[in-house]
């Protein structure tokens, strides 16, 4: 399968991608009104933010276009401040050219590196 997807062939163990970004009162005000969330609830960053970091690395960046989630898991350690300067980053931890499926570890940290959160991701890998 893997022999016609060049791209894949590219990854390697080890490999990184990194966003950073920070949530202000006025994107947890308009997440809020999206998802039909009570504001008054949002005093922190919600956990569903802080994972589409993640989808906007995998999907974008590493491994990129024509990425496909399969699974992910998280486990959110804090809470993020708003307005906190957030990195997530990715790391390929598993290749596996027979069904080109990709492992990567996922964290986000917070100022001065907290640990706001970390897990696990599975992709399908097709270009």
């Amino acid at each position: 399968m893997s022999e016609t997807l060049p791209r894949f062939h590219a990854l390697k163990v080890g490999d990184q991608a990194t966003v950073s970004r920070h949530f202000s009162a006025g994107d947890l005000s308009q997440w809020c009104a999206l998802v039909n969330f009570p504001e008054a609830q949002c005093a922190t960053v919600p956990e569903p933010l802080i994972a589409g970091l993640f989808s906007y690395l995998l999907g974008e960046e590493l491994p990129g276009h024509g990425t496909n989630y399969l699974k992910q898991s998280l486990h959110f350690e804090q809470d993020a401040d708003v307005g906190e300067a957030l990195t997530a980053k990715v790391t390929v931890t598993r290749l596996r050219a027979d069904k080109a499926l990709v492992n990567l570890a996922t964290e986000c940290t917070g100022a001065n590196g907290r640990m706001i959160c970390s897990g696990e991701a599975l992709v399908l890998f097709q270009c």
